[in-house]
């Protein structure tokens, strides 16, 4: 089964819900979980959307998507910091 638009639009707000603030990040994490969600509905299509979304979201573990965010934070980090050091020079 695919997802709809409508679909899209729950899992966006679902990550602005667990604190993902930054539109870049919830687009990753809204594709990857879109992915999960079918693949989850293509071995158990009896399952709702927000149950294939909850045992997709699982899958992140206990802290859920901060381990993403705080991953996306270092990155974005080290690469303004390269920024700022080639303009020192």
């Amino acid at each position: 089964m695919k997802l709809t638009d409508q679909h899209i639009e729950q899992l966006y707000r679902f990550t602005r819900q667990h604190f993902v603030e930054h539109y870049d990040v919830q687009t990753e994490l809204v594709d990857h979980l879109a992915n999960d969600i079918e693949q989850i509905w293509e071995e158990n299509p009896t399952l709702t959307f927000e149950q294939a979304r909850e045992n997709s979201f699982k899958k992140f573990g206990m802290f859920g998507f901060m381990t993403v965010v705080e991953k996306k934070q270092k990155q974005l980090g080290k690469k303004y910091r390269k920024i700022i050091w080639s303009y020192l020079k």
